[in-house]
């Protein structure tokens, strides 16, 4: 069976990249907590909801003038500019980074405005949200082999 055609495992597995991509940008945090004048950066977390409601070019008029939803299609996570796309028509998606805004940060004279408590509570918690993921992944993959007649472990 397929799973990149159910809409909850593509969600899973864009929500999955653009966390190990998060937990780059926040160990690079961590790694410059003592660079003079170096910012914290973060990325913006997509809207994963909408991800898996909207229709994509799969969406198609069904019996009666409803609409019956096809699988989203979501493209997959190009993390470095070196990566090959995986299909003709892949654009890159990853997110793009920013710089975190600093003004209740407390003041060095280095100019460095990192928080390692900030940055070590962002990085347990995506954590969390990964293994969170996986989990779920796990789960249903077990509920699909158990439908199947395939055993559940």
């Amino acid at each position: 069976m397929d799973f990149s055609k159910i809409p909850l495992f593509q969600g899973l597995v864009h929500k999955m990249g653009w966390l190990a991509q998060r937990q780059q940008v926040l160990a690079r945090n961590i790694a410059n907590a003592n660079t003079p004048g170096f910012k914290p950066k973060d990325i913006e977390a997509p809207d994963f909801s909408a991800l898996l409601e909207r229709g994509g070019p799969g969406s198609r008029a069904g019996v009666g003038g409803t609409a019956t939803r096809q699988p989203a299609a979501v493209p997959l996570m190009v993390t470095h500019p070196r990566h090959i796309p995986a299909g003709p028509g892949d654009e890159q998606t990853s997110a793009k980074e920013h710089n975190i805004d600093t003004k209740g940060a407390p003041k060095r004279i280095s100019g460095n405005a990192v928080v390692l408590e900030n940055e070590l509570m962002k990085v347990g918690k995506t954590a969390m949200d990964y293994e969170l993921s996986t989990n779920i992944y796990k789960r249903y993959v077990v509920m699909f082999r158990m439908a199947l007649g395939r055993g559940g472990g």
